[in-house]
């Protein structure tokens, strides 16, 4: 028996060594690709490509990404490699303009196709959407944040924001008090928009084992499952998900919101009232294809469930962290603060104390501030799109394939001394009319643009400005004893949030 073995060592080895040749070829097989191009890169590493920092949890993609985007100062455009795969970051940001807008024909998708995500029941929303089903679906969406509807819902929104200070109240019992900033205003966004756009009362703020809450941070906390499936995804074997009939979240996710949206649905048809909510346009949108038979039958179950859900998880989450941050930069800056509460104040006064759509959105200083905390703190640092027409870049010999990813990093915009001198420090007066002006084209983009820029922008907005009214009008905000200067970000998370909650020293003002 021990003498078999030098003969299976013989017959192993030349297997093994075949098997690492050919794992190698296949992860390098592009590697080529930008070099054939003339297109400047570095050398990426085997496999991993540009982002073995970001894989092996070092840090977030957003550093690795402006880590590139300073290297190459200078260019227009640089190629990287996401693991296997090349993508073509566009470091000017006209580029960026033009790609988002004016030839928004040639890069209307965001992903290549449906592969790894056939049975995944939340897959189908305005977000994922590709070609004609997206721009048919997007065209009837659109209508449903106007200045009417916003007015409809800033009552409901006024309700959320009362729940805040009482629970705030309660946190600040002696008058101060440390309040976990990222896990209140977490709380709030998710109250707020299952009231405003379904009609729910979470109570999340009050409910330590709410179920809306665990459900909407299950959707951005990284597990490996999800690594797995994003990995899978970038070496081509994204298919073998389909296979498998596997799903990126935890099952309890899509039993969560598909349950919810189904049994919201249900009550809507027994109610007589309309409530004119963004379940209620669904709703309307559906009976208006049953009514006139359309042939092709855009708004499904799946694609309804897919675009509540969408609106309810990616708006608490953005909307919870851009609050939090802003009120961070007003704690490390008292006198933007003070500015800020002289004009809330006055505002209050002359509408019998208080707050109004019209009045929140007439406070412009309160607009700036937002303004640069999304410039310096933007949620989502990288916008995506894919080639899906040939395309020649402006003013280049580079013309992209069918396919090829192209990344808009914002967040190397927002922090670029050539748009922002001295981007590090929380300036809100770039954002005055006059300095607006001068900001070039895709240089500030945390929506993003063109159309494929964030439908639920204006709730957003006044959901955050209304919030932040309250708070500030009531408390001064001040540093914790343990406050992160600077904030460090989660290296696994999708959005830019930090890698610990904010604390801060809430008093209350008499």
């Amino acid at each position: 028996m021990i003498s078999s073995w030098p003969t299976v060592l013989a017959a192993t080895i030349p297997l093994l060594v075949a098997a690492a040749y050919l794992a190698y070829r296949y992860s390098t097989y592009y590697y080529g690709y930008w070099a054939e191009r003339g297109v400047p890169h570095a050398e990426p590493t085997t496999l991993l490509g540009h982002f073995a920092r970001p894989i092996l949890g070092r840090e977030n993609s957003a550093f690795t990404v402006d880590s590139h985007y300073r290297r190459f100062g200078g260019h227009r455009y640089f190629g990287m490699y996401q693991l296997r795969h090349p993508i073509l970051v566009l470091r000017d940001p006209e580029l960026a303009h033009a790609v988002l807008t004016k030839d928004f024909a040639s890069f209307h998708d965001r992903l290549t196709s449906r592969t790894s995500f056939k049975h995944d029941q939340l897959f189908s929303n305005v977000v994922n959407l590709t070609g004609d089903r997206w721009k048919a679906v997007r065209a009837k969406l659109t209508p449903t944040f106007t200045t009417a509807r916003l007015k409809t819902m800033f009552a409901d929104l006024y309700v959320c924001t009362d729940r805040l200070m009482n629970k705030l109240s309660l946190l600040t019992s002696d008058d101060q008090g440390v309040v976990n900033v990222t896990d209140i205003i977490s709380k709030f966004t998710i109250d707020t928009i299952g009231r405003c756009a379904f009609g729910l009362d979470c109570n999340s703020l009050f409910d330590s084992n709410s179920e809306f809450q665990r459900a909407g941070e299950a959707v951005f906390r990284p597990t490996v499952k999800m690594l797995l499936h994003n990995f899978m995804r970038l070496i081509d074997i994204g298919w073998l998900i389909d296979l498998l009939r596997l799903r990126s979240m935890p099952d309890y996710v899509y039993e969560f919101y598909l349950n919810i949206f189904h049994d919201t649905l249900k009550l809507r048809d027994t109610e007589v009232e309309d409530r004119n909510d963004f379940v209620s346009i669904l709703i309307k949108l559906r009976n208006k294809e049953k009514e006139n038979n359309n042939k092709v039958e855009l708004f499904t179950d799946e694609v309804l469930a897919s675009n509540a859900f969408i609106f309810f998880a990616a708006g608490f989450e953005t909307t919870a962290t851009t609050m939090s941050y802003c009120l961070y930069e007003l704690a490390l800056n008292k006198d933007i603060q003070t500015k800020l509460r002289e004009q809330i104040k006055l505002m209050m006064n002359e509408n019998d104390g208080k707050l109004t759509y019209d009045g929140i959105k007439n406070i412009k200083y309160l607009d700036m501030i937002i303004n640069e905390t999304l410039r310096m703190h933007p949620p989502v640092a990288v916008t995506i799109r894919v080639c899906t027409k040939k395309y020649k870049l402006p003013d280049s010999d580079l013309t992209l394939d069918v396919g090829t990813k192209v990344f808009i990093p914002l967040y190397s915009y927002h922090n670029d001394p050539k748009y922002y001198p001295n981007p590090k420090v929380f300036d809100p007066l770039r954002f005055t009319e006059e300095n607006k002006a001068s900001i070039p084209n895709g240089a500030y983009l945390p929506f993003g643009d063109g159309p494929r820029i964030c439908i639920g922008k204006r709730f957003a907005i006044m959901e955050a400005k209304t919030g932040l009214a309250e708070i500030i009008s009531r408390f001064e905000v001040l540093p914790s004893k343990d406050i992160q200067i600077p904030i460090q970000i989660n290296p696994h998370a999708f959005v830019l949030t930090p890698s610990s909650p904010i604390r801060l020293l809430l008093k209350k003002i008499n």
